[in-house]
């Protein structure tokens, strides 16, 4: 009898601990939807090849294509019509030096971190953008003053007719920008902004920030990405916001606008190149450093000869880094961890069965 309930209580854990593990599982989120719908909008852009304007080049940026390449035509983008702070970060990513706009620029802030000409946290954060992008000593600056914005009311805004609106895509860029300057400095503020849409929007029931909103839905979800893909993909939802957007999508690739359809198929593809590869913004970082730091070709040392056996484990290792990293980011080794947390937990009972069993004969 004793050994009997030994046994039913080892099983009723186990149970237990397959129900836990099989829920873990299937709160993740189906991320080859993501990858569908980034593949159709790069194909869209591949049709689609003229750049005409900022926005665009930012989008195919996001997507890891190169704007400036021979894939695509630049030659009739009018940086005039385009936002000082725009204009630099995209100059960054087409490899222009910036050095002259990012002067200009700077010299519009003052020691409080003031933009000159600011018409609010929507301009503002572009210009922190700017900033970040050409590693900027003012970054902090600003940085701070829209965290503390932010912070003031976890949600960025505007007053008209002495009522006040939230404005829910600038605080998905407000918390983006913060979150690439330095996310755990910034972590307070952010997670506050993203409870607040989450508290006062439909997004846990009907999955959208804003009803049908595409433009609003891809800004918010491209600030979440940007701050912990991992917390927006496995957080719980009724309808999961990613959803909503991805279903936008039309067969060749676009999405739909109830303002300008191109505006914001190119706001969608900065979200989805977001979570794939990482901020526009920190790539411009990145092509702006190395453009301000060039390497330098050592002339000076002999050639070293080739060791094709090193290069070919050099090139092995790499691969198997970049399975890795794939593989983590998807989520697709949760059935790994199940088998041997099952495993364990199997071995462990049978070694308990086995010494009950010896104390008894």
């Amino acid at each position: 009898m004793k050994m009997k309930k030994i046994v039913c209580s080892l099983m009723i854990s186990v149970l237990c601990f397959m129900t836990a593990i099989s829920g873990v599982s299937a709160a993740s989120y189906d991320t080859s939807k993501i990858n569908d719908a980034y593949s159709k909008v790069v194909e869209y852009y591949k049709n689609n090849n003229t750049l005409n304007n900022a926005d665009k080049i930012l989008a195919v940026e996001s997507l890891g294509l190169e704007a400036e390449s021979n894939q695509f035509d630049i030659s009739s983008v009018d940086f005039s019509k385009t936002s000082l702070s725009k204009k630099i970060v995209t100059e960054v990513l087409l490899g222009i030096d910036p050095t002259k706009d990012k002067e200009t620029l700077e010299s519009q802030i003052d020691e409080n971190g003031n933009v000159e000409g600011s018409w609010g946290a929507s301009s503002d954060i572009w210009t922190l953008y700017a900033l970040y992008a050409t590693s900027s000593e003012k970054t902090n600056l600003l940085a701070d003053k829209l965290n503390t914005d932010l912070a003031s009311s976890s949600v960025c805004g505007y007053e008209w007719g002495g009522v006040y609106y939230a404005d829910y895509d600038t605080t998905g860029w407000v918390i983006e920008g913060l979150a690439v300057v330095n996310k755990e400095k910034y972590a307070t503020t952010i997670n506050k902004a993203i409870d607040y849409i989450k508290n006062n929007t439909t997004m846990t029931t009907t999955g959208w920030v804003t009803a049908d909103n595409v433009d609003t839905q891809s800004q918010v979800l491209e600030g979440m990405f940007a701050y912990d893909t991992n917390s927006l993909l496995n957080d719980s939802y009724t309808i999961h916001p990613i959803d909503c957007l991805l279903n936008k999508q039309l067969s060749d690739g676009s999405f739909p606008s109830g303002y300008n359809a191109e505006y914001t198929t190119a706001e969608v593809a900065k979200t989805l190149g977001t979570y794939k590869n990482g901020s526009v913004f920190e790539k411009a970082k990145k092509a702006y450093d190395k453009m301000m730091n060039p390497e330098q070709p050592d002339n000076t040392k002999p050639a070293q000869p080739t060791d094709t056996k090193k290069d070919s484990q050099s090139t092995n290792k790499v691969e198997t880094t970049n399975q890795k990293t794939t593989s983590v980011k998807t989520g697709d080794e949760t059935n790994v961890v199940i088998f041997v947390s099952l495993s364990m937990v199997s071995g462990g009972l049978f070694l308990v069965l086995r010494k009950e069993y010896e104390r008894v004969h």
